[in-house]
């Protein structure tokens, strides 16, 4: 289907708001979101998210982003490595990020937050990945991964196809409809889940794995006024295509540049705050695009 440029967007119409996944370059979001909302936007009715984009999602409907960037930039600070080599005398692989995502979700989502989620009319639809019932979990990733590199080298494609054809695919559940607190955190490392980094979750008595295995931005069935209606927030640059465009009916919004962060560092080196910097400057030179209700 054809990309359109687009010259200017309402955001008043958007009732359907999509984060992409992407680990650090969704602070690109949170950046872009929170300037927004300082100049009196309000979030629409739902909500959309897989991996970091999820977790960014929930700080945005809290109105909680900054405690949510300071609480990583904390935990980045007090983390010396990614990946600890002692646990190879043990044939452990030991990534930080076991420890680093679920802390850095505790400092911002609490008991007191998540009532006020759950009280929220705005609705987030977390998305994770199913692994394929043929392959298992260990084919599902290897399955899943390829067909990532396939799709972003070679198809070039905003939403993969192979992932579903190989027999991932993924599913959507309300954070709002989880029954605790932590029933709504392993939601949301669910949706982040990506072997060997952060291990694989269950929900349900099955895997659940990262969304961005089957699509990096998962978007259910719609409707055309649905579509019509979407904005998708991307962390990924795509050089030959427009900032701002409509593809497939949707709204598509990327990056004006490739984020400068590394995607899965999270040490004190993580440059966070110039992703989330980023998100403030492309929102700000958007402004003659951009009509706010």
């Amino acid at each position: 289907m054809r990309i359109e440029p687009v010259t200017r967007l309402d955001l008043g119409s958007i009732q359907t708001l999509v984060f992409a996944g992407g680990g650090n370059r969704c602070w690109w979001q949170a950046g872009a979101v929170t300037h927004w909302q300082e100049r009196g936007w309000t979030l629409p009715p739902t909500l959309i998210g897989t991996s970091a984009g999820a977790a960014v999602a929930t700080a945005c409907l809290s109105r909680r982003v900054p405690m949510a960037l300071n609480g990583c930039i904390g935990l980045f600070d007090t983390t010396p490595r990614i990946f600890d080599w002692r646990g190879l005398a043990r044939l452990k692989l030991s990534f930080a990020h076991q420890r680093v995502y679920p802390a850095w979700l505790s400092s911002f989502i609490d008991d007191a937050g998540f009532d006020g989620l759950r009280q929220a009319p705005n609705r987030l639809r977390v998305a994770f990945t199913r692994p394929a019932r043929l392959l298992g979990l260990g084919g599902s990733l290897a399955a899943g991964t390829l067909a990532y590199m396939v799709d972003r080298y070679l198809a070039k494609r905003l939403h993969p196809r192979l992932p579903r054809w190989l027999g991932l695919h993924y599913e959507f559940v309300d954070l709002q409809q989880c029954d605790d607190l932590a029933a709504a955190k392993n939601l949301l490392v669910s949706a982040a889940a990506a072997p060997p980094f952060l291990s694989a979750q269950r929900i349900d008595g099955r895997h659940a794995i990262d969304g961005g295995y089957a699509d990096n931005a998962p978007i259910p069935e719609q409707s055309l006024s649905e579509k019509i209606s979407t904005l998708v927030l991307l962390t990924r640059h795509y050089p030959k295509l427009p900032t701002l465009f409509r593809f497939n009916d949707r709204h598509y919004w990327q990056p004006s540049q490739r984020i400068p962060v590394s995607t899965w560092d999270c040490t004190a080196r993580a440059t966070v705050r110039d992703a989330f910097s980023l998100g403030q400057q492309d929102a700000l030179n958007l402004r003659m695009r951009i009509a706010l209700p």
